[in-house]
């Protein structure tokens, strides 16, 4: 049975630049708000003049993996996003929450050394933290982008009449949570690289994607679900551990496999998904979604596939024997395509 850390979407997107700067209060203002015993760290984009602008929000919660988006190399801060955010900067105020657990702020050598860590079986908490793993859960991350929409739309340079969630792989499930359950503030919502299924299902698809490309033979193959049947029943009789590991913690596993097709249907306000349909784990369940809204009678989902797109928007250039030959990143194209939609 494989086993790394995060067996499901490492989602990063291609992490652009956003600015540098020797002073990171000249491209980003860091709040810290009181939860519980703890604090809930988030940044807004632009400097200290940017917040006398009244502007409408855009909340971006990012995918899987505990990974600092403050990056510090030579002196100077670089603020890393999956898309071009100053592009925008006119438009809207543009947030990030930082997970638990996780720097703010990282040397580039640490990161260089982070990523290497990831591809090892058990990396220590210098890189993945005991905080982050009790903290790395659907709940809390919901929690998390409800208290900061909550504080940020009473603040005077906010325009609270446009609130964007945008969230892609695990924050496609945080956003279908948060406007569904949670936060009736939102008045758009933009997901993309996620499923309406659980997430461990992935795990069982991923087994039978091997035996088709003859990696393992079908016995080895439902040798291996039925291994995934066993772990996952494990997960279900201990759905808060954190202790118990399978690659993530049990914890995880469990909250973000509940499925997110509920509460997609249960959104009422304008939903633009997005999805790459090279990423076929993802391709062959959204595919399916417009079905479910028509049969319930809902007419507010824009669905938008990408055609040769993976799960991180490159686009997969094959030749004629469709070996890959090259892979382009189209990140700040898809999200132009949805920073269209919501002008509309």
């Amino acid at each position: 049975m494989r086993k790394v850390l995060f067996p499901f979407c490492a989602f990063f997107l291609c992490l652009v630049s956003y600015a540098q700067t020797t002073r990171l209060e000249d491209i980003c203002q860091v709040f810290h708000l009181p939860d519980g015993k703890d604090t809930t760290t988030f940044i807004v984009f632009g400097s200290k003049e940017d917040l006398k602008i009244k502007k409408p929000l855009f909340l971006f919660r990012q995918g899987s993996q505990p990974t600092p988006f403050i990056q510090l190399d030579g002196g100077k801060y670089y603020v890393t996003a999956p898309f071009h955010f100053r592009d925008y900067k006119d438009e809207y105020h543009f947030v990030i929450i930082q997970k638990p657990g996780v720097r703010l702020v990282a040397d580039t050598v640490f990161l260089n050394d982070y990523y290497k860590a990831l591809r090892q079986p058990e990396p220590s908490e210098k890189f993945v933290s005991q905080k982050y793993l009790e903290n790395n859960y659907l709940d809390k991350y919901t929690t998390q982008c409800n208290q900061v929409i909550n504080y940020l739309i009473e603040q005077p340079w906010i325009d609270r009449r446009k609130v964007v969630f945008c969230g892609g792989s695990e924050g496609f499930s945080v956003g279908a949570n948060l406007v569904a359950n949670h936060n009736r503030s939102v008045t758009h919502t933009i997901l993309f690289s996620g499923r309406t299924g659980r997430r461990f299902e992935v795990e069982i698809w991923q087994v039978r994607k091997q035996v088709e490309r003859g990696e393992i033979t079908p016995e080895q193959g439902q040798q291996e679900i039925d291994k995934l049947y066993l772990i996952w029943e494990d997960i279900c009789k201990n759905p808060t551990s954190t202790d118990h590991r399978f690659g993530d913690t049990y914890r995880a596993w469990f909250s973000f496999s509940k499925g997110n097709l509920t509460n997609l249907l249960k959104i009422t306000t304008p939903l633009y998904i997005a999805y790459g349909t090279a990423d076929e784990e993802m391709a062959r369940d959204l595919d399916d979604l417009p079905l479910e809204f028509i049969a319930n009678g809902k007419k507010n989902l824009t669905l938008k596939p990408y055609y040769n797109h993976d799960h991180q928007f490159f686009e997969i250039k094959k030749d004629q024997s469709g070996a890959v030959t090259d892979r382009v990143y189209r990140g700040d194209e898809v999200a132009r395509d949805w920073m269209e939609w919501l002008r509309k």
